[in-house]
C-alpha cells in the first residue's frame, strides 16, 4: 500500500483493462462508453436533489481506540488528540430524501488520503455530497493517523493495519445502524484516494480477515459490494503487506485507477505495483479492473465529474442499481 499525501490531478483519457491486461505505457486511450442500459441522467446517475434536501449527520462516533503514541484522527483535531489517551473515530453521513424505512438506498463511503499522517473527513465533503444529491447515502470517515510512519517497516505496517481496522469498523457501524441511515447493506461501496485508496483496497480483500484487528460489531461483516481506488496499490516499498492481507474469491470486486508508467508522488509503477496487485486479486478468483488515468497521482471521482462514466460503469452492475429505478 502506497503511503504519500494526496495530490489531485485531472486527465482526459484512460485505458480500461479487466482481468489481467496492461496497456501501453504512457499512452492511455479513452475508456469505452457506458453500456446502453446504464443511464446518463436520473436517480443514481446525475444530481436529483438540492443541498437543502439532504439530511446531514455530523461527527458521528463509530469507534474508540487507545492512542498508540502521538496519534490523532484528523488534522483539525491533531493538537489536542496527540496527547489524549483515547481516540474517538468520527464520520459524517448524508442521507437523501429518497431514502426511507420502506425504501433503503445504496451507500458510498469516502476515505481521504494523506499518507496515513494527514487529512480529514472534511476533505471528501463535496465528493460525498455529489453522490447524496444523486440519491445515494454517503459517508466520509476519519481514521487513525500516525506521524513518522515511514521510519521503518514495523511502524508503517502498524499504521496501515490500524487505519484499515478503522475503515472496517466504519463499514460495520453503517451496517449495524442501517435502519437509522436508510442504507441497503447489500449495495455499499468504498471510494478512496491515495492512502484512502489503499484502505479501500485493503478492506476489499481483507476487511474481515486482516491480522491483528478487532471488530467493534461482532457478527457484522465489513464486506462491501464494490471498491474503487485511485493513487494506490497493495504493494508497498517498505512494509510487506502479504503478512496481513488474504486474497479470496469471495472478496469485493475492485476498480483501480492509477498512473502509467509511474505515479509521480508514490513512485509506484504500472508494471511492478498495479499489475502485481491486479494479479494477486484476479488469481484469487476475485476481479480487479485497472484504469490507466495518465500521469497524475489521483483523479477526481465526483459523481458527474470527468471520470464518472468510468466509475458508473463499474458501480452500476455491482450495486445492482438498475433494479432500484
Amino acid at each position: 500500500m502506497n503511503l504519500r499525501p494526496t495530490l489531485l490531478a485531472a486527465s482526459t483519457a484512460a485505458l480500461l483493462t479487466a482481468c489481467g491486461g496492461g496497456g501501453t505505457e504512457g499512452t492511455p486511450t479513452p475508456p469505452p462508453p457506458p453500456a446502453a442500459d446504464i443511464p446518463s441522467t436520473g436517480l443514481y446517475a446525475s444530481s436529483q436533489y438540492t443541498l437543502a434536501q439532504i439530511t446531514e449527520y455530523k461527527d458521528v462516533k463509530y469507534s474508540t481506540r487507545p492512542n498508540g503514541g502521538g496519534q490523532y484522527t484528523s488534522e483539525r483535531t491533531k493538537a489536542e488528540e496527540k496527547t489524549a489517551p483515547t481516540l474517538t473515530l468520527l464520520m459524517d453521513i448524508w442521507v437523501p430524501p429518497n431514502a426511507s424505512a420502506s425504501k433503503l438506498q445504496p451507500a458510498v463511503i469516502f476515505i481521504h488520503g494523506g499518507g496515513f499522517v494527514a487529512g480529514s473527513k472534511e476533505a471528501n465533503r463535496q465528493k460525498a455530497l455529489s453522490y447524496a444529491q444523486a440519491g445515494y447515502v454517503a459517508a466520509s470517515i476519519n481514521y487513525r493517523l500516525t506521524p513518522n510512519n515511514d521510519v521503518d517497516a514495523e511502524t508503517r505496517l502498524r499504521a496501515m493495519v490500524q487505519a484499515s481496522e478503522d475503515t472496517a469498523n466504519a463499514v460495520r457501524y453503517l451496517k449495524a445502524n442501517a435502519a437509522t441511515y436508510r442504507i441497503d447493506t447489500t449495495r455499499m461501496a468504498t471510494i478512496g484516494g491515495s492512502a484512502g485508496g489503499a484502505l479501500s483496497l485493503s478492506n476489499a480483500v481483507s476487511g474481515d480477515e486482516l491480522k491483528d484487528t478487532v471488530s467493534d460489531y461482532p457478527g457484522v461483516s465489513a464486506k462491501v459490494a464494490a471498491a474503487v481506488s485511485t493513487g494506490a496499490t497493495l504493494i508497498d516499498s517498505l512494509a510487506d503487506t502479504s503478512t496481513v492481507l488474504r486474497y479470496d474469491a469471495s472478496d469485493t470486486p475492485v476498480q483501480l485507477f492509477h498512473a502509467n508508467p509511474t505515479d509521480p508522488v508514490t513512485g509506484a509503477t504500472w508494471a511492478s505495483h498495479v499489475l502485481t496487485t491486479q494479479k494477486l486479486i484476479n488469481d484469487s478468483g476475485n476481479t480487479c479492473q485497472v484504469v490507466d488515468h495518465g500521469t497524475g497521482h489521483t483523479v477526481d471521482l465526483d459523481l458527474g465529474g470527468s471520470w464518472w462514466p468510468t466509475v458508473q460503469s463499474f458501480l452500476w452492475p455491482k450495486l445492482r442499481l438498475a433494479a432500484l429505478r
